[in-house]
């Protein structure tokens, strides 16, 4: 029998097997694997890198702080509950009050030495220097940047400034991402996304909140937005910082907290008390920092690398008083969690602790606008949580069978205080559950969070913060975009209107006697069955005659071909068509008229005053809202 020339294709063709296969292929190919594993590569990489930063640094502010300030000022800095630390356990004798004042004072002279000759980006808190970068350096940070903002703030927590280690941690791996891309030579916009999933990724890492900090890089960069094209590289490289960091440190949460916290409908009113005290603290909070930014230490007639010496003196002096202004302090917002023996479960105790917190604004003033190198984000923890568990213990006096447990106010105001002030209520509200491996007080959280949100619209501890995507230069074009293709030609074009017309055949001095009476520099030409074939501006007129003259030119030899503009096009279509047509006037045809009769014309001047307009509207509406 001879052999079927179909063979086995032709039995899988009948079984509808070779359909399948094809629809299968077709799905393959339509999946973005090239992207994928451009995204994956990235964020894995920038997010070891910045694994191991937080690693190194981590180890290092231990053992400064454990050299100056345990073995030097035989200063104890209790760790928060869920910390193992890398240095070994000594037996601190009576404190030396030359070396509390000394320390912090000479680690504030290096670093304004070092800031000042070699890297002034590196001065501050960072927070505010990745925003910039994001919005107005196209995602660009200096190589040297990364290595000095490390060098720096070691050398300002390290010998106890009072600012947080997450900020000098995400300015560094943010510059590390954005070394990376550069090296790869990546475009601005990935540029970018690798930049803050840099920094999501040191976040994530020294602090154990692999989600939150990804939230946290993709919503501080706005106040009511969020940049979404960056929240899976952030979680990935978050991820993966996490995982480095707590190999080499062990898993574990910042805080050590109770078992649970069971949820008391009656005490939520007594959470959003508390919130809005904590807005008033910090709307305070944010007006110390800035004035003594810009009123101290900014006018101050002093050499600028002595100012961060003078900041840390201030410090030292502080400490002498208040030994709890020293450091980050998350060991005393722990205090307020689990009720140390430190804190009196009395009115007395309630005092402390809010006393506590007004002078950890100070201390942290003192360092961060000197131009010490340190974080915002760890002492407002610790000021919200400070306060948060000064009201709770009010509250626990006041009705103890509502309040049976302090340590619940503590946590939901680190949350709420943070998250008022930066503008972040959902990664701040991730970051509070993570740090303590508990959402039993989702719902507190939630609602304390919503109340400082709405209460501190106004206050904004980072000043390079922007309201939107719609600010912001890095996403110009996209938002003329978004609004042009809101609009319909309909919406704009003038009805009725028509430009004069000309036939195919008709001569060059013909079309230029038309256009001498014309109300626009442009007429429409049709072929000899009434067709409309093209448009004819003065600009291809004036072009024909350089070239050829007036004789033996006809309309159809210098007409542009005539874009389909119609009336429920948008707007980003409609420019779209005068660029590529360079015509300033177009017809508007009915598209569904069996003969597309012109229904009215529209001008480039109309779609720029709608497109004015409309940035017009949207800025009213954003400062109603504001």
């Amino acid at each position: 029998m001879a052999a079927d020339p179909g063979g086995p294709w032709r039995r899988f063709r009948d079984a509808g097997l070779l359909g399948s296969q094809r629809a299968l292929l077709y799905t393959w190919q339509t999946l973005e694997l090239r992207r994928l594993w451009r995204v994956l590569l990235h964020s894995l990489l920038v997010g070891a890198l910045a694994g191991l930063l937080a690693c190194l640094f981590f180890a290092a502010i231990e053992w400064m702080q454990h050299v100056c300030l345990r073995l030097v000022a035989n200063v104890v800095i209790p760790p928060p509950g869920g910390e193992v630390g890398v240095t070994p356990d000594t037996t601190a004798g009576p404190v030396r009050p030359w070396a509390v004042v000394l320390v912090p004072t000479l680690g504030g002279l290096l670093v304004g030495l070092l800031v000042h000759y070699f890297a002034p980006e590196a001065r501050g808190p960072g927070g505010d220097a990745v925003i910039d970068a994001f919005h107005n350096r196209g995602g660009i940070v200096r190589k040297r940047v990364p290595l000095m903002k490390t060098i720096a703030s070691l050398l300002t927590l390290g010998t106890g400034g009072s600012a947080g280690r997450e900020g000098p941690t995400m300015q560094a791996s943010a510059g590390v991402g954005s070394v990376l891309a550069q090296v790869l030579r990546l475009g601005p916009r990935e540029r970018r996304i690798l930049m803050i999933a840099g920094a999501a990724a040191g976040m994530g890492a020294i602090f154990r909140t692999p989600l939150g900090a990804a939230l946290y890089a993709v919503e501080v960069l706005y106040r009511d937005d969020f940049e979404s094209d960056a929240i899976i590289p952030c979680i990935l490289a978050s991820v993966t910082g996490y995982s480095i960091f707590t190999t080499v440190f062990g898993v574990g949460h910042l805080f050590s907290t109770a078992d649970d916290y069971p949820f008391i409908p009656g005490a939520l009113p007594l959470y959003g008390v508390m919130a809005i005290g904590l807005s008033l603290l910090g709307a305070l909070y944010v007006r110390m920092r800035h004035l003594s930014e810009d009123r101290l230490f900014g006018p101050m007639r002093l050499r600028p690398w002595l100012k961060p010496a003078l900041g840390g003196l201030l410090l030292g002096l502080l400490a002498l008083v208040v030994p709890q202004a020293l450091g980050a302090g998350y060991g005393w917002a722990q205090g307020a969690i689990t009720v140390h023996d430190w804190v009196p479960m009395s009115w007395k105790g309630a005092g402390l602790l809010l006393g506590l917190a007004v002078a950890k604004m100070v201390a942290t003033s003192f360092t961060i606008s000197s131009g010490g190198s340190g974080g915002d984000f760890g002492p407002s923890l610790v000021i919200g949580g400070l306060a948060g568990g000064g009201f709770g213990l009010l509250f626990h006096l006041a009705a103890p069978e509502l309040v049976p447990d302090p340590g619940p106010f503590a946590l939901v105001g680190m949350g709420a205080f943070f998250g008022g002030i930066a503008h972040v209520p959902v990664s701040s509200l991730i970051i509070v559950c993570e740090m303590t491996g508990s959402y039993d007080l989702l719902v507190p959280l939630m609602l304390a969070e919503g109340i400082t949100f709405v209460l501190l619209r106004r206050v904004a501890i980072y000043r390079r913060q922007l309201r939107s995507r719609m600010d912001s230069p890095a996403h110009r074009d996209e938002v003329t975009v978004d609004i042009l293709e809101s609009i319909r030609v309909a919406d704009v074009f003038d009805r009725g209107a028509t430009l004069a017309e000309v036939q195919a055949r008709d001569s060059l001095r013909d079309v230029l006697r038309m256009l001498s009476g014309a109300t626009h520099p442009a007429v429409l030409v049709r072929d000899a069955r009434g067709r409309l074939v093209g448009e004819i501006s003065l600009d291809a007129i004036q072009a024909a005659l350089v070239e050829d003259g007036l004789d033996g030119v006809v309309a159809a030899d210098v007409m542009a071909e005539l874009p389909r503009l119609s009336p429920d096009q948008d707007l980003h279509t409609a420019l779209h068509h005068f660029l590529v047509s360079g015509a300033t006037v177009l017809p508007v045809i009915d598209a569904e008229a069996p003969d597309q009769p012109i229904v009215g014309l529209l001008t480039q001047a109309q779609v720029t005053r709608a497109y004015d307009a409309a940035i017009e509207r949207r800025l009213v509406a954003s400062a109603a809202s504001d």
